[in-house]
């Protein structure tokens, strides 16, 4: 069965020159296929690398999937409350995940919710976390009637600093929501070691990470709460769905909880004595995810070969260097390939003009400065939710000035000299493809390097 959707994917490298004398043996076969001449850039009217679309598709999925769902369907046991399919995807993914306890529900975003709410935030409470996330992990703060305090972000990463998490608790601070972004785990131990310190939870946003590690330990199993999203854009998918990791039973028995209706899922309590909603995922979600996590397994082991690859490849030349992490044992998932970008190094070419000349390449590259762009500080969600009456009613007004005047983040806002640049590529697709493909993103790479002279005038 071949799908019918297919995902843009973001790439991008460098010069053959400063490639020949640096690359591992691994990468040897690489330079066999490319050593010849250097053609002229697509953009600047020569012939593309690449011409056709990558030889995955996304989502990927097969007769397994649809067997899957029609088992569901001839069960008539649609709702998991008397189904199985959800209950026994719970165990087999906090099982891989190292997780004590692991509770589906219907999105990543609920699972955010639940998280929170179990956690006991509510109005009048404070929640640190960062503006450089999806609208989401900020809509389940607001939603709450709690205040998202936005800790600036280091300029090296995008992700959270946690060397000014301390200065941002008050009296207030409920929580901590750090946020793993596109495969790159946050600086966890330090954030924790913060947490800890005060005692303050942490509900850890793996929405994009599933598998992503630090010494040894898979984000999402840090905090009190970590949560996933099963997105069909994610790694891992089933359409929508999310799952809440915890070792805490009780708390993970609110969290099965809240997702249920309030109903108590030990069985120990009739009716429904916990505070809850209705985040149930459906048997049909659990009969694709279960297929879906049985193919990520071998998808997550290619992407791992394919993107240090590649990683290795393009880190050799001058000018692009590895995106920083926090920890030396750190496995990221290669969800975004992501490498800084000198433009110095490229006869001061923009990234964006590089990245503009290798999607002309068949290659599709993002590329700009490392300011990330529009804060979820400065959403207009954010506003209506102050002017709410709700949050008029659990907030002072001279509370809610002080709260405005601190949405002013240098490096979020791109106010701070010397951030750099930055190129991506989606990796879900490409790094999913065959070595060819892959010779093809250093091919590409090497072509429009070699060419930054003229591509500068252009």
């Amino acid at each position: 069965m071949k799908s019918r959707y297919t995902r843009r994917t973001f790439l991008k490298t460098t010069s053959a020159t400063l490639i020949t004398g640096s690359l591992s043996s691994s990468s040897a076969h690489l330079l066999a296929a490319n050593v010849r001449g250097v053609d002229k850039p697509a953009i600047l009217g020569g012939t593309p690398v690449r011409s056709a679309p990558f030889s995955s598709t996304w989502p990927i999925y097969d007769d397994h999937e649809a067997q899957a769902l029609v088992g569901a369907l001839n069960s008539r046991n649609w709702c998991c409350l008397r189904g199985h399919l959800v209950y026994d995807f719970e165990k087999t993914f906090a099982a891989a995940m190292g997780a004590k306890q692991c509770v589906l529900s219907n999105g990543g975003t609920t699972a955010l919710r639940a998280s929170l709410q179990c956690l006991g935030v509510g109005a009048g409470d404070e929640v640190i976390t960062t503006p450089h996330t999806f609208i989401a992990t900020i809509n389940e703060i607001c939603n709450g009637h709690a205040l998202p305090v936005f800790v600036d972000i280091d300029p090296r990463t995008g992700s959270i600093d946690a060397e000014l998490i301390e200065a941002a608790i008050t009296e207030h601070t409920r929580a901590i929501l750090p946020v793993h972004l596109s495969g790159f785990p946050a600086d966890i131990e330090k954030i924790m070691a913060v947490a800890n310190k005060h005692g303050i939870p942490v509900v850890e946003d793996a929405c994009q990470s599933v598998f992503a590690e630090v010494n040894g330990r898979k984000v999402g199993t840090f905090g009190a709460t970590g949560c996933i999203s099963f997105q069909e854009w994610k790694s891992l998918v089933c359409g929508e769905g999310g799952a809440m990791l915890g070792n805490d039973p009780q708390l993970m028995r609110r969290c099965a909880a809240y997702v249920n209706n309030g109903r108590d899922p030990a069985g120990e309590i009739s009716g429904y004595p916990f505070a809850g909603s209705n985040h149930r995922m459906t048997e049909f979600q659990a009969a694709i995810l279960t297929e879906q996590f049985k193919r990520f397994k071998n998808q997550d082991a290619a992407r791992q070969k394919n993107g240090r690859y590649v990683e290795e490849a393009l880190t050799q030349i001058a000018g692009l260097t590895q995106r920083k992490r926090y920890a030396e044992n750190t496995r990221i998932t290669y969800f975004r390939l992501e490498l800084d970008y000198d433009r110095k190094a490229f006869a001061d070419v923009p990234a964006a003009t590089f990245a503009r000349a290798l999607r002309a390449e068949g290659i599709p590259f993002s590329g700009g400065p490392r300011n990330y762009g529009r804060g979820c500080h400065k959403e207009g969600m954010l506003e209506a939710h102050l002017r709410s009456r709700g949050f008029e009613t659990a907030f002072s007004t001279a509370r809610l000035r002080k709260y405005r005047d601190s949405l002013r983040l240098p490096v979020m806002d791109g106010l701070t000299a010397g951030a750099g640049e930055i190129l991506s590529m989606d990796s879900k697709i490409p790094l999913l493809g065959t070595q060819r493909e892959m010779d093809q993103i250093v091919e590409a790479v090497r072509k429009v390097a070699a060419h930054c002279d003229a591509l500068k005038i252009a």
